[in-house]
């Protein structure tokens, strides 16, 4: 269903019918206006005639909305094209409007280049030569913090939404992939700005001094002023969110400057919502769907995902509003870490992958900074990989013990066999890990003469800091009610990304970190990572279900629908079971911190009795 109010209803010129009534021949100038009018008017056979792609009916509508209106928000389902229709805008509005620039940003510098990707891939593809002529080769460049292509007196950039960085970029077309993930704060002071100043600005100061000199004359009238017209965009590209996420509250609020009876200012609104069963039948793979809805079409994250719905996020066991509350506020510290401060203490927590597939459970690890004074601890950085070799975990576990200040350490059971690896490598032959038996399941008397002992045992510069966690089935309900309290309680906190704090980005930066032990390419994709990791690790605990099972014991898994999926792609949890983790093992090391010593008063002396 497509709504237009009335106030954005207007005659329009019957272009195709007025080019029918045309007779004779005319001029080269006519010709490329009557060209350009026919080409603007059509934009299936346009995008066709220069990129060899047909569109269907509802992009051929979008793309007209987005052209037509200055702000517009796509929010589809996966697999409706969100990326694609935003490449296709790019080209279009760089061909018909000369010196238009573009910039394209996204949470993290890889989702920006996607849809740089996408462009490139159009414009290279063997239908696409008739564009190739306008999108030349020798004008686009590739740098680690840039992508760029000149076109038609203006430019495409993608660009890395870090810190300040954009403040220094100047467009007047702004295309954000993935804006749920966008920091709101950035969002209001940064890049909304971009759509106050105009792109002619010079050129309308001009005009309006002299208006002013023809009015002061007494040969103009005030009212007979030149109107501009507000050609600044911004094209929000997006799949469903919570409810309480800025996402919701933007469309929200442009749903409701759509639906007002009149504007206030001239800014036009443009909202698409888009769901998979909206889409013709060739355009998606009906058996992925079917795959993905195999017993849970209702459940949240798939209403989420395919069916374009925001969701409140009360449904899971792990409240994903309560966590959205226990994290900190973008702009505020502590922030993401890709280095550990010197005076802070911090515990890890792993749970180990060894398959080479790519379709496997994740490697995770997790960083938990201390709050001593409080007794919290706040999730600051993570680690995740899907079928890696085990010498590049072993390198990435080398890199957090020589950037953090690690003083406890647990590891899933059977993954133990990962230290006695790591210490085999050449990164730990000079100061070997070593484990303190610990069973943090035991009770009363029992649990606090283990603690007793470790207290004693426990030491950081001789690398004794693991222990083994055995994941049986009262240790998970334990773990995982405590978790939930942690949340309830405000008791863990998330991190808030770096990106989003100028200080926190410009000294991470500048740290001095070994990218090549966490296979990263630059440090900026390190920091991004860990920003979405942080939300990736959210959303992995939201999806979370309970269970109980024949023999009356409590399962924590993710939902059958989800756990069938064999892609690369798929959703996993094993970043929530590191968090998990890593929040038992802050109890057990507060319990142990706090526990007193037990002072001996009193002994005797043996008698040997014959």
């Amino acid at each position: 269903m497509w709504y237009c109010p009335d106030k954005y209803k207007k005659d329009v010129d019957k272009v195709n019918q007025n080019l029918l009534e045309i007779q004779g021949e005319l001029e080269d100038k006519q010709a490329k206006i009557t060209l350009a009018k026919f080409l603007r008017n059509n934009l299936s056979f346009t995008v066709e005639l220069l990129c060899g792609i047909k569109l269907a009916p509802f992009q051929e509508v979008t793309l007209r909305g987005m052209l037509n209106r200055n702000f517009s928000m796509c929010v589809w389902g996966r697999g409706c094209g969100k990326s694609f229709i935003g490449a296709i805008f790019c080209i279009v509005q760089c061909i018909f409007e000369p010196n238009t620039k573009i910039i394209i940003a996204g949470p993290t510098f890889r989702t920006a280049r996607f849809i740089f990707n996408n462009i490139e891939k159009i414009v290279e593809s063997k239908d696409g030569q008739l564009l190739a002529q306008a999108f030349e080769i020798k004008n686009k460049s590739k740098r680690n913090d840039q992508f760029e292509w000149r076109i038609n007196g203006g430019s495409i950039t993608a660009i890395p939404l870090s810190g300040e960085k954009i403040r220094g970029f100047r467009a007047n077309i702004l295309v954000l992939d993935e804006f749920l993930l966008l920091p709101e704060e950035t969002i209001k002071t940064v890049l909304m700005p971009f759509l106050v100043a105009p792109q002619n600005m010079a050129e309308r100061l001009k005009v309006r001094e002299t208006e002013d000199k023809l009015i002061e004359q007494g040969v103009m009238k005030e009212e007979d002023r030149m109107e501009f017209e507000n050609t600044t965009k911004m094209l929000a590209l997006s799949s469903a969110s919570f409810t309480f996420e800025n996402l919701y509250k933007t469309y929200q609020e442009w749903l409701a400057n759509i639906q007002s009876k009149t504007s206030e200012t001239d800014i036009q609104y443009f909202v698409s919502q888009l769901s998979y069963e909206a889409l013709p039948e060739d355009m998606i793979d009906r058996t992925v769907i079917e795959e993905a809805a195999n017993g849970g079409s209702s459940h949240s994250s798939f209403q989420r995902e395919y069916c374009a719905q925001f969701t409140d996020g009360s449904d899971s066991y792990f409240s994903a509003k309560k966590m959205h509350e226990c994290t900190v506020p973008d702009g505020e510290s502590p922030t993401t870490l890709i280095a550990g401060s010197p005076d802070k203490k911090y515990i890890l927590a792993i749970d180990p992958s060894f398959s080479n597939s790519p379709s496997s459970d994740y490697f995770a690890m997790s960083v938990m900074e201390l709050n001593e004074e409080k007794e919290q601890s706040i999730l600051v950085h993570g680690y995740a990989v899907a079928g890696g070799d085990l010498k590049d975990h072993i390198e990435y576990l080398s890199y957090l013990i020589k950037s953090f200040n690690i003083v406890f350490a647990t590891i899933d059971n059977a993954g133990s066999q990962f230290i006695d690896s790591a210490n085999e490598s050449k990164h730990f032959q000079d100061k070997p890990l070593s484990f303190f038996e610990f069973n943090s399941e035991k009770e009363g008397v029992d649990y606090l003469m283990q603690l007793r002992r470790i207290k004693n045992e426990v030491n950081v510069s001789d690398g004794k800091i693991f222990y083994r966690q055995l994941f049986t089935s009262p240790f998970l309900r334990n773990a995982n009610e405590y978790l939930q309290s942690c949340i309830d309680h405000k008791k863990v906190w998330f991190a808030s990304r770096t990106t989003a704090n100028e200080t926190a980005f410009n000294k991470a930066i500048s740290a001095k970190v070994d990218t090549k032990l966490t296979k990263h390419d630059s440090l900026l994709d390190l920091i991004e990572f860990q920003d979405s990791l942080v939300y990736g690790t959210k959303k992995q605990c939201a999806l979370v279900e309970v269970k109980s099972t024949a023999m009356g014991n409590q399962s924590f898994d993710l939902p059958q629908h989800l756990k069938r999926s064999t892609s690369a792609n798929k959703a996993r949890k094993d970043n929530y079971t590191t968090l998990m983790l890593g929040v038992w093992a802050t109890k057990c090391y507060f319990d142990m911190m706090n526990t007193k010593e037990e002072k001996i008063t009193q002994t005797f002396s043996p008698i040997m009795l014959q």
